[in-house]
């Protein structure tokens, strides 16, 4: 990233966190505070709607009762009842259609009563004011139910039938002496109860849903809701978890496939589930309009502020890039370059001094070649130092060990042999303690130079210490290696001592070996080798030895 990037995303950031920071917690806090009310109204409207359902199914109680202790007075009920009671087989056609006129003359005076139908104590029908009464099932216990309940609210359902939500209340009918003679089954019209789900002064905003125990819709406050949707309203997921929680605030979707936001409550009495829902666009589209409206206006912020650093930073950037592309110059070795300086701020004064620079370069370039001549070759002679031995100018022992151990793994990979020779100079102690340490090491440095003139220049000669040489001969066989051996033995039979101006005798103990693949590491190829020469010299000395592949290894005796 350049900088004239770096000051544009600065600009839009230091702009925009601060901004979008205090916006986003802004429309958090206002989003908890929508919901918070949201869910209040809900929780009144639900809880409105509850109160009203639960005064309308006491007032039909009520009217239940009174219908049943109006029938038990009536001679003709008591006597059908008594007589079914004793043998339903003795029952009079005429009694029974009598009872059957009673009901339906009863029934034209109530406008939200759709049956009423009389049942024995068994349950059986004894008449009723429609041809097919709705049938409804009583507990086994009813009687007993009957008898400490008083009354039984049966649950809610919607009706084919009748295209509407029914709800039917069983009342016992007794005798004079408070006997139980059966019960009178009544079966009101919830759409009655429609227009009191939701008051349209009190009540907060939103609908109504009554549903039954299976989740179908029964009723609502708005009547195109049942026109539209008469099936199950949420899936069984979402209903479990209005259920579970009720009270708590949810979103999903609404029984036209609107999404929508609610709550539920549940009511014992009659069993049915209370929801309690409005718009979700109703509810938040105000809230969503400003959050629009806030990212336009960070929008435009960020195109304002990207068009301020802009241009502040093409003032910045432009001398920089000149500079830049005259420091490559430079770099490319072209001193010849002058910039033209029109600014006196900063910039101005960096250019000043570029051009300075260039002119003190132009004038020192000759004095920094020389320096760097003497440099490179301070260098190169450091280098060669670093890996070779002093005395005999052969590689020393740690640039030995990085050459045996790349030819280990080039061997590793093409599978092709190398030969190590290591040489001993026979009774070299003897020679430098009769003769001095100045001939030592000039027997020592003449031998080096016979090995380095009887190798190749792919192959590696060094110094392993002391008496000591090794020889890395590159891609090659033990025979070849023996014929290496024995002409470096034959080189240095004799060596001329100028510092004693005569000839000396000087005889090698050679061991070979072949890289072999059980040669895993640098220590066992050096094993090796020296075991090989350790057999040179114990047999005899001044003379080539050639080990087997992997020979037992031994110590060396000197």
């Amino acid at each position: 990233m350049n900088i004239k990037s770096k000051i544009i995303v600065f600009s839009i950031l230091a702009t925009l966190i601060p901004a979008v920071g205090l916006g986003v917690f802004s429309f958090q806090q206002n989003e908890t505070m929508i919901n918070e009310n949201t869910t209040r109204e809900l929780r009144a409207l639900a809880n409105y709607a509850g109160r009203e359902s639960d005064l309308w199914v006491k007032e039909q109680i009520l009217i239940a009762r009174d219908l049943s202790t109006s029938i038990s007075t009536s001679k003709i009920l008591i006597e059908e009842l008594s007589l079914g009671s004793q043998s339903q087989e003795n029952t009079s056609v005429a009694q029974q259609g009598a009872l059957e006129l009673y009901l339906k003359s009863v029934h034209r005076r109530l406008e939200d009563v759709l049956e009423l139908t009389v049942v024995d104590v068994e349950g059986g029908i004894v008449a009723s004011n429609v041809a097919i009464p709705f049938s409804v099932t009583l507990s086994q216990d009813w009687p007993e139910d009957a008898s400490i309940q008083g009354d039984v609210v049966i649950s809610p359902e919607w009706n084919e039938n009748y295209a509407t939500a029914i709800l039917s209340v069983s009342v016992p009918i007794l005798s004079i002496d408070d006997y139980i003679l059966g019960a009178l089954i009544v079966t009101f019209d919830m759409r009655s109860i429609q227009s009191s789900l939701k008051d349209k002064v009190k009540s907060p905003p939103g609908e109504v849903l009554l549903l039954d125990k299976a989740g179908n819709i029964i009723l609502a406050s708005d009547a195109k809701i049942l026109n539209t949707n008469e099936s199950k309203l949420f899936d069984s997921d979402m209903m479990s978890r209005l259920q579970e929680k009720p009270g708590e605030y949810e979103i999903f979707l609404g029984p036209q496939q609107e999404k929508v936001v609610g709550l539920a409550y549940e009511s014992e009495k009659p069993s049915i589930t209370i929801i309690a829902l409005r718009n979700y666009q109703f509810v938040y589209s105000a809230w969503e309009q400003q959050r629009d409206l806030f990212a336009g206006l960070i929008s435009i912020m960020i195109l304002v502020v990207a068009a301020i650093a802009l241009r502040m930073s093409h003032a910045i950037v432009t001398p920089l890039q000149k500079l830049i592309s005259a420091t490559e110059k430079i770099v490319k070795g072209d001193l010849d370059v002058e910039l033209v300086n029109s600014q006196h701020d900063e910039i101005g004064q960096l250019t000043q001094r570029f051009n300075q620079m260039t002119d003190k370069l132009r004038q020192n370039q000759g004095e920094i070649n020389a320096a760097s001549d003497a440099m490179q070759k301070k260098n190169q002679l450091l280098e060669t130092l670093s890996v070779t031995d002093s005395l005999t100018g052969l590689y020393n022992r740690n640039k030995l060990n990085m050459i045996i151990s790349d030819q280990l793994a080039r061997y590793e990979r093409n599978k092709r042999p190398f030969a190590a020779l290591m040489i001993d100079v026979d009774y070299f102690k003897n020679l430098n303690d009769n003769l001095g340490h100045i001939a030592g090491d000039e027997v020592i440095a003449a031998i080096a130079k016979k090995i380095s003139q009887s190798i190749r220049n792919v192959d590696f000669a060094a110094r392993y210490g002391g008496d000591e040489f090794i020889i890395i001969l590159t891609e090659t066989s033990v025979n070849e290696a023996v014929k290496t051996a024995e002409r470096i033995r034959a080189q240095v039979a004799s060596v001329h001592c100028s510092s004693l101006n005569k000839t000396l005798k000087v005889t090698l103990s050679i061991g070979i070996i072949q890289s072999e693949p059980e040669d895993l590491s640098l220590t066992m190829l050096l094993s090796r080798v020296d075991s090989a020469l350790y057999q040179a010299k114990r047999s005899g000395r001044n003379q080539v030895h050639c080990a087997t592949p992997m020979p037992e290894v031994k110590q060396q005796h000197n």
